[in-house]
């Protein structure tokens, strides 16, 4: 009966270190969603980017055969019209891309932050260890059954 303690103690670090394994493997499958939603939103944000940019080409495409109807290619005004709707339409096109990366680099720091909340096995080990030391030194030195 003197061995008890130590049996209750090396199951309960056998728990311990099996909680600390799964929490673990919690974690990281956490971060690795985590990963793949920023690396998703980079995707996406290069296909929107890519969106805005060919849809301004199709307008200025018929703004421009349309001045070129009404014989407004040569005028100064409508020339720095379509230069200024270009422009725009580009800084459009680098608001997407930035916002894509800004949620990229977010979700890989949550990423990071998950990563580095996952217990660590140095104080489970330890822990576990010194409490089936402490029931083992209890019984005296005796292993069960022996």
């Amino acid at each position: 009966m003197a061995a008890l303690p130590f049996i209750a103690a090396a199951a309960s670090a056998v728990g311990t270190l099996a909680e600390t394994g799964q929490a673990r493997a919690i974690g990281k499958a956490q971060a690795v969603g985590l990963e793949e939603q920023a690396r998703a939103a980079t995707l996406e944000a290069g296909a929107a980017e890519e969106a805005q940019r060919r849809q301004a080409r199709a307008a200025f495409g018929e703004t421009r055969a349309a001045g070129a109807q009404m014989g407004l290619l040569e005028s100064t005004s409508f020339a720095d019209a379509y230069s200024q709707a270009a422009t725009m339409a580009e800084l459009d096109a680098l608001n997407i891309r930035s916002a894509g990366e800004s949620r990229r680099r977010g979700l890989m720091y949550e990423a990071g932050v998950t990563r580095a909340a996952r217990p660590k096995w140095g104080p489970a080990v330890l822990s576990a260890g010194t409490k089936a030391l402490s029931a083992f030194v209890g019984t005296g030195g005796t292993l069960p059954g022996g």
